[in-house]
C-alpha cells in the first residue's frame, strides 16, 4: 500500500518535495489543536514535531473547532485559504458552522512590493511600464493570494483599466502545497476512516484542476469572453471588456468599472429594487437553464451596479459549467418544488447524487426525508413565502446522511441560487426566486417535448438496438467459448425457466413494437412539413406514417388486454 512508503522520515522525503514545509503545516495544525489528528496520521515523531497546546481568543476562551480551522487555514496561506473558501462552497461535505467560518476566509496577504510587480509586469510585456501605461497607480487596490489589482491608464487608448497582475514565484509555492495535500490526503484516507468519508483524495484533485487554472490568466480571459457573448442581447447587464494586447498568463487588464456592490446600489444610487434584483435573477437561470455556463462567485463584490441600473459582473477565475443531462435535473427540481411534487424531487435527487459503493441504500427511508424536508419548506407556504435557500440546503443535508455526495456542479449552482436568492430577498422581499424561473422552465420544458427532440431520441433509441444487436452474435460467441474453456461459470434454477423465458419474448415482442410505433409516430410528425401532395389538409407521406404507427399501437393494446 502506498501509504506504508510515509511511515518513515526518509519516505516522507522522498514522497514530499518540502519537507520543510510539511513539518510548518503540521506545527501549525498541532498549534491550533489539530495534534490528534497529526498523532493519527504518524506525523508527529516521523518528523519530530511536538503536539503544542489549543489556540485561545484574546480573553482565554476557548475556540470551537471551526474557528480553529479558520485560523489555522489563515495561518497555512494562500494554497489553503483558496481550498478553504472552495469547501465553503460545498455544503455536502462540511458542516453548517465550519461553512460559516470558511465563508469568513479572506486572502489576508501582505501587500506585494512595486518592484516585483513591476518585474512581472517588465517580464510578460517587455520594455518598460510607461510603454504600455500612461498611468500606474502603486498602491495596489486590492491584494489576493494569487494576484495583485491596481488602477492604470492605457498609454495609447487612454482607457481607464485595472490590471491584475500575478505574484512572483506564487505557482512553485502551490506546487509545493499541492504535493503535501496529495501526500496528507492519502494518509487521511488510509489511516483516519472517519474522514475518509469526505473523499479527500478526492477534493484534492479537484482543487489541484481549479487552483493550476486560476494560475493561468488566459483561462479567465476566454470565460470572461464567453460571458460577454452570451450576454451581448441581454439587457440591463455586461460584463468589463479584456485588453488582450495587454494580456498574458501572469497579466490581466481589463476595464475599469465605476459601480458600487449590489447589497449597496439602494441607499447608494438611485435604482429601484424591484428591477434590479428580478434582472439578477433572470441572469443566472439564463445561465444555468440556456447557457450552461454560470459564474461559480457571485458574492455581493462580485456585482456591480452602475449609475443607471446596469448590473456588471467581474472575477471570473471560477466558472461551473453544466451539461444538458445536469440541466435537466435542475429543472425537475424546481418543477418539482413548484409543484409541490415530492415523487419527483426523491427520484432526482436520488438519481444525480454520488453513491458510495459497497452501501446498500435504502430508497424508501430517503424519500421519506425529502418529502418530511419538502413538507417543513413548502406545505401552508405560497412560492413567495418559500425560502429556496434553506430548501436547497436542507435536500443536500439529508443526502449526506444517507451517504450520497453532492458532486461539485450541483453544489455550486445550489450556492449560486441561494446567494442570489438572498440578495434578491435583501433588496427586493417580495421578489420570488421561483416564478422568476418560470419563462426559463417553459422554454426548457418545450423543448424537452419539441418534435425534434423526441425524434432525435427516438432515432437514438432505435440506434442503440441496433448497435445492440449488431454486436450481440458476437458477444454470445465470446460467452459460450468461455463457458465452454472453463473461464465463466454458470448456475441456473431451471425452476420456472420455460415461463420465465417465454415472458422475456413476450416483453421483447412488445418493446420491438412500441419503438416501432415511436418511430412511425415522430416520423409522421416531421412528415408534416414535407413538400408533397396533401390528403385533407395533411401530406401524404404523413398519413401513412401516422396510419402505420396507429395500427401497431393498436397492436400493442390488443396485446396488453389480452393478458
Amino acid at each position: 500500500m502506498a501509504v506504508n512508503l510515509y511511515s518513515g522520515a526518509k519516505a516522507l522525503t522522498t514522497a514530499v518535495k518540502d519537507i520543510n514545509r510539511l513539518r510548518e503545516i503540521v506545527a501549525v495544525l498541532a498549534r491550533h489543536g489539530f495534534g490528534e489528528l497529526v498523532n493519527r496520521l504518524g506525523l508527529t515523531e516521523t518528523l519530530g514535531v511536538k503536539n503544542l497546546v489549543a489556540t485561545t481568543d484574546a480573553d482565554d476562551t476557548p475556540l470551537t473547532t471551526a474557528q480553529q480551522i479558520r485560523m489555522a487555514i489563515e495561518e497555512l496561506g494562500p494554497t489553503f485559504v483558496k481550498l478553504g473558501q472552495i469547501l465553503s462552497t460545498r455544503p455536502d461535505l462540511v458542516p453548517p458552522a465550519v461553512i460559516e467560518e470558511l465563508s469568513r476566509l479572506q486572502d489576508n496577504v501582505p501587500e506585494m512590493p512595486f518592484e516585483d510587480v513591476e518585474s512581472v509586469l517588465v517580464a510578460e510585456l517587455g520594455g518598460s511600464i510607461s510603454d504600455h501605461f500612461a498611468h500606474f497607480e502603486p498602491k495596489p487596490l486590492a491584494c489576493a493570494s494569487i494576484a495583485q489589482v491596481h488602477r492604470a491608464v492605457l498609454a495609447h487608448e487612454g482607457a481607464e483599466v485595472v490590471v491584475k497582475v500575478q505574484r512572483p514565484r506564487i505557482a512553485r509555492r502551490i506546487d509545493s502545497d499541492l504535493n503535501i495535500l496529495h501526500v496528507l490526503a492519502r494518509l487521511i484516507e488510509a489511516r483516519a476512516p472517519d474522514l475518509a468519508l469526505m473523499d479527500p483524495v478526492g477534493i484534492v484533485n479537484e482543487f489541484d484542476k481549479a487552483i493550476r487554472k486560476e494560475l493561468d490568466f488566459t483561462g479567465e480571459r476566454r470565460n470572461i469572453g464567453r460571458f460577454q457573448m452570451n450576454f451581448e442581447s441581454f439587457d440591463g447587464l455586461r460584463v468589463p471588456r479584456v485588453y488582450d494586447k495587454v494580456s498574458t498568463t501572469r497579466v490581466l487588464v481589463m476595464e475599469f468599472i465605476r459601480g458600487v456592490k449590489i447589497t449597496l446600489a439602494p441607499e447608494k444610487l438611485d435604482i429601484d429594487p424591484y428591477d434590479v434584483a428580478p434582472r439578477m435573477l433572470r441572469a443566472l437561470f439564463k445561465m444555468v437553464f440556456q447557457d450552461g455556463v454560470f459564474h461559480g462567485d457571485l458574492h455581493p463584490g462580485n456585482i456591480l451596479i452602475l449609475d443607471d441600473g446596469t448590473i456588471v459582473l467581474i472575477d471570473f477565475g471560477l466558472v461551473g459549467r453544466l451539461t444538458p443531462k445536469q440541466r435537466e435535473h435542475i429543472l425537475d427540481i424546481l418543477i418539482g418544488l413548484s409543484r409541490q411534487d415530492y415523487e419527483l424531487v426523491s427520484r432526482v435527487m436520488f438519481e444525480l447524487g454520488v453513491k458510495v459503493p459497497g452501501v446498500v441504500y435504502d430508497y424508501d427511508a430517503f424519500e421519506a426525508d425529502v418529502v418530511e424536508v419538502m413538507e417543513k419548506h413548502l406545505a401552508g407556504r405560497t412560492l413567495s413565502e418559500i425560502d429556496v435557500g434553506a430548501y436547497f440546503s436542507d435536500l443536500v443535508a439529508g443526502a449526506i446522511r444517507h451517504q450520497i455526495k453532492m458532486p461539485p456542479t450541483y453544489t455550486m449552482v445550489f450556492k449560486a441560487l441561494m446567494t442570489i436568492e438572498g440578495i434578491g430577498k435583501s433588496l427586493a422581499p417580495e421578489v420570488n426566486l421561483v416564478e422568476e424561473a418560470q419563462p426559463f422552465v417553459r422554454e426548457m420544458l418545450a423543448e424537452r417535448y419539441s418534435p425534434k427532440r423526441l425524434m432525435k431520441e427516438g432515432i437514438d433509441g432505435l440506434d442503440s438496438l441496433s448497435r445492440f444487436l449488431r454486436l450481440f452474435p458476437h458477444q454470445a460467441g465470446e460467452l459460450l467459448r468461455d463457458l465452454n474453456e472453463g473461464r465463466t461459470t454458470v448456475r441456473l434454477n431451471p425452476m420456472g425457466m420455460d415461463e420465465a423465458l417465454e415472458a422475456y419474448r413476450t416483453q421483447s415482442r412488445r418493446r420491438n413494437r412500441v419503438l416501432m410505433f415511436s418511430a412511425c409516430m415522430l416520423s409522421g410528425a416531421v412528415a408534416l412539413n414535407a413538400p408533397s401532395p396533401t390528403l385533407l389538409g395533411l401530406p401524404v407521406p404523413a398519413w401513412l406514417l401516422f396510419g402505420l404507427g396507429g395500427f401497431i399501437g393498436l397492436g400493442v393494446l390488443a396485446a396488453m388486454f389480452r393478458k
